[in-house]
């Protein structure tokens, strides 16, 4: 289980920049936009998968990334 922050651009747009929650579960990075808990734990509640191919890291140690896909 990884979190880190996420950076993307809503709709396509190219002029507007949002952050997000990013999750890896099981390796595959998943966009979450709500959380919930369970078992004591914080898990996703509202979740998009994202494509790792257009994932990029932006920071040297691995807790900020942007995507260069759409999120719809």
């Amino acid at each position: 289980m990884h979190f880190a922050r996420v950076y993307y651009s809503p709709k396509g747009s190219s002029t507007q920049v949002e952050a997000g929650d990013l999750f890896f579960a099981r390796g595959r990075p998943l966009l979450v936009f709500s959380w919930r808990r369970k078992d004591g734990e914080r898990v996703p509640e509202e979740c998009i998968e994202l494509d790792p191919a257009k994932l990029w890291p932006s920071s040297s140690n691995g807790t900020i990334y942007r995507y260069e896909g759409e999120v719809r």
